[in-house]
């Protein structure tokens, strides 16, 4: 995908488990208060003021992980989860079916119950996120135009990290974003994540690829996909972490207008 070198989110030994207990299962990470809590805090913030809600939402977000997925029930019935690498496919049916080698998400889970004031016990929160996934689909979307004939239009699209670290460049970036919010109805929302001016992020030994973009570019990608832009919130990076090479993360929620 690239001249760097780096290895990818598409590869077939991706390690998927690895991510997730590097990166979002607990406070061991330097940064996990703007990989994790910040985006959950944002998501939490629209849904339970009742500015972002609806009955379908799509996720198209990194890794395996869950913990975006918390806040979202307090507005969504139903969710479809999509990513384009098997290997992530897999991990996550392990957690769906609540295997025992499955990735632990009680640290979001636990973030979601302060966030909310306690209103609900934490434990609860990771099945009611697994009673309202309705599917869980690939898609490799960088290289498959056809649409899944199994994901259905949708109110709301999630998309945490995984445009920038998918799309090998900006003109890619964009097609898959176009792509992706072609499911997404007239008037529906999308809630966007992205790792700003990142070149990689470490797994072990190993550096795996990121597209560099800055907000200019996201927010006129945005704006291109057909959407106006409702709310930006950019969080500058701590760089406290050899892990990753991030200068903040932006989120954008726009509402969609017209087709691209």
């Amino acid at each position: 995908m690239s001249s760097t070198g780096h290895k990818h989110y598409h590869d077939n030994d991706y390690p998927a488990k690895r991510v997730v207990e590097v990166y979002f299962c607990d406070d061991r990470f330097p940064l996990i208060d703007e990989n994790l809590k910040f985006p959950m805090e944002q998501i939490h913030k629209d849904i339970d003021s009742g500015l972002v809600k609806g009955e379908t939402l799509i996720d198209f977000s990194v890794t395996a992980s869950a913990n975006h997925l918390i806040p979202v029930c307090n507005g969504f019935k139903d969710i479809y989860v999509v990513d384009v690498n098997k290997v992530n496919i897999d991990e996550f049916e392990k957690w769906l079916q609540s295997k025992e080698d499955a990735a632990n998400f009680s640290y979001g889970a636990k973030v979601h119950h302060k966030l909310e004031g306690g209103r609900e016990a934490w434990h609860l929160k990771e099945d009611k996120i697994r009673q309202a996934i309705k599917g869980v689909i690939q898609w490799d979307i960088s290289n498959d135009d056809q649409v899944p004939v199994d994901l259905p239009q949708a109110d709301c699209i999630l998309s945490v990290f995984l445009l920038e670290i998918t799309s090998k460049d900006k003109d890619t970036f964009q097609s898959n974003l176009n792509k992706l919010t072609s499911r997404l109805k007239i008037g529906g929302g999308i809630l966007l994540f992205t790792l700003i001016n990142m070149t990689f992020y470490m797994v072990d030994e190993h550096k795996f690829f990121v597209l560099t973009v800055d907000t200019d570019f996201i927010k006129q990608a945005v704006i291109n996909a057909g959407f106006v832009i409702e709310k930006v919130n950019v969080l500058p990076s701590k760089k406290n972490c050899e892990l990753v090479d991030c200068d903040a993360i932006m989120y954008v929620r726009g509402r969609k207008e017209r087709e691209a």
